[in-house]
């Protein structure tokens, strides 16, 4: 691209530059040199330019010119008018005043006194750490057994090694260690009993999970306030911040004049159960009266845009949804309206922004496409970039992550008598657990993520059912498959991970030939003054990316 540079020589001719020049001007806009200064000092350390100096500069002028001529381009394409893109914008701004409105008039009512958080942390327990002792058993018989065990003076510690499931526990006589509060309920210990059964004395029987178990707290120990105190506010904020907001909502809906309209309500909800809701979108039928009704078709575009539509399907479900998700939302909004928060000045910048890059994705969208992409140019695509789909060498294994011990010891119980891992995917908190029917593989790259798990794996023998581990998260249950060895996919496992690259790259390419063709266009109608680049950028914003 031919820019026009104002030469160095023709500013000492001319005397001191002038700081109220801009750095560039496009068809007559200006770049002013605080703008830019501005963009390159909030830059993060990878996005800086490698070079420094002059280098850095015109890159980082371009990247501002060729993003003014995007917008310039989509302006004449009538893109900022769009329907869609005004609908994109608002809804951006609109969830940011609202956040900004929670802060600003009903966070400070939620406020929770310093008084407040420690009285919760000493009534409910959490001002101690209490040594865990527990008798795990499968049935209601077996810890009816150990009760009766107990009671004919048999030591706690000597049943535990002789009844319990839990290996590690039995072992040491049923001894769990310490545990606070917030643990309790994880390990089948009801609030109550933590903080009510006396030391030494044994609870009654308690369900854990499909097992049963008796617990004993052999110790205490101070825990200090300051481990639950970020916990126990966020808690008592939210409590608070529920009740506040309930309360404001209310006052809102009286102020407006709110009432539900039956018959709106009745053709969302028939639309909605009969999938016909292609009316829905442009229905300006009333679904709330009042001083500024709300539209079927604005409640519509609200729930779809948090893909909320199946909350229709029933009517006491749909009334909740339908307050919470369009009626509230909105009233806060009319009321931020009243407040001037759209009026704001941060309020503004993020508006512009928003639009900037609402359109800027449209001309990507608009101008950037491709056609579909044949079978062959993705297989060739595959064949010519293996690195992009080489595996590590890995371990397959079957895996389960347990929230508690009780029900880990359970299942690995039942795993152990033949029942599949698969079975049990639902219980399992791990993401995808169903959909890969518990089966995973681990790289030992992976350690950095499972620091516990993965040695745990690389350990075991092959075919040996292992754990329960205590691992972030849980407790884990794992059986080792086999290893497997690294290479290339092939192309079947890959094939649409293939697809997914290629279009990108293509779409990249397109979108920076686009870019290219705009730059000549207005080759003719950009200026740079270096003089003013160079102020706008010194030496110290400019040195060379580490």
């Amino acid at each position: 691209m031919r820019l026009i540079f104002i030469p160095l020589f023709a500013l000492w001719l001319g005397g001191c530059a002038d700081e109220n020049r801009p750095v560039a001007t496009i068809a007559g806009e200006a770049i002013a040199g605080e703008t830019i200064r501005a963009i390159v000092a909030k830059l993060p350390v990878g996005l800086r330019n490698k070079e420094g100096g002059d280098a850095a500069r015109q890159q980082y002028l371009q990247s501002i010119i060729d993003r003014r001529l995007l917008l310039t381009e989509a302006a004449a394409h009538g893109m900022d008018t769009l329907r869609a893109v005004t609908r994109k914008v608002r809804e951006t701004v609109d969830g940011r005043v609202i956040v900004l409105y929670r802060s600003r008039f009903l966070a400070p009512e939620a406020a929770v006194p310093e008084g407040e958080v420690r009285r919760v942390f000493e009534e409910e327990g959490y001002d101690r750490e209490r040594k865990l002792n527990a008798i795990l058993v499968r049935t209601r018989a077996e810890i009816d057994e150990v009760v009766a065990l107990l009671a004919t003076g048999r030591p706690f510690a000597e049943v535990a090694r002789e009844y319990s499931l839990d290996e590690r526990s039995a072992e040491k006589g049923g001894e769990l260690g310490f545990i606070g509060r917030e643990a309790a309920p994880g390990l089948h210990v009801p609030a109550a009993i933590f903080n009510s059964l006396p030391e030494g004395e044994i609870s009654a029987p308690l369900a854990a999970g499909h097992s049963w178990h008796v617990v004993l707290f052999t110790a205490d120990r101070p825990t200090p306030y300051e481990r639950y105190r970020p916990m126990l506010e966020d808690r008592l904020f939210g409590e608070r911040m529920a009740a506040v907001e309930a309360e404001h909502y209310e006052t809102l809906r009286e102020a407006a004049d709110v009432a539900l309209d039956p018959a709106g309500l009745s053709s969302i909800l028939d639309a909605a159960r009969r999938t016909d809701t292609a009316a829905l979108e442009t229905s300006e039928q009333t679904l709330y009266g009042g001083k500024d009704p709300i539209s079927i078709a604005a409640a519509w575009r609200a729930l779809n845009r948090l893909n909320a539509q199946r909350a229709l399907q029933d009517s006491l479900r749909a009334l909740a949804a339908l307050e919470r998700l369009v009626l509230n939302p909105t009233l806060m909004r009319r009321a931020a309206l009243e407040a001037g928060l759209y009026d704001e000045a941060s309020v503004q910048q993020l508006e512009r922004r928003a639009r900037e890059n609402t359109l800027l994705d449209a001309m990507r969208k608009r101008f950037a496409a491709i056609e579909p992409l044949p079978d062959a140019e993705v297989w060739t695509f595959y064949d010519s970039h293996p690195d992009l789909f080489y595996h590590e060498a890995s371990t397959q294994v079957e895996e389960l992550l347990i929230a508690d011990l009780q029900d880990a010891l359970d299942i690995e119980a039942r795993i152990a008598a033949g029942t599949p891992f698969a079975a049990f995917a639902d219980r399992s908190v791990r993401k995808s657990a169903i959909e890969s029917k518990a089966r995973f593989h681990f790289h030992p790259r992976d350690e950095k993520l499972y620091p516990q798990l993965v040695p745990a794996i690389l350990a075991a023998k092959e075919g040996e059912l292992t754990g329960p581990v205590r691992v972030q998260g849980g407790y884990s249950l794992f059986r080792v498959e086999g290893q497997n060895p690294g290479g290339v996919e092939s192309y079947e496992k890959v094939q649409q991970q293939a697809r997914a690259l290629l279009r990108r790259e293509r779409e990249n390419q397109a979108f920076e030939n686009l870019v290219k063709d705009l730059r000549q266009r207005y080759a003719d109608r950009i200026t740079i003054d270096e003089d003013q680049l160079r102020q706008a950028l010194p030496d110290s914003l400019v040195r060379p990316a580490p």
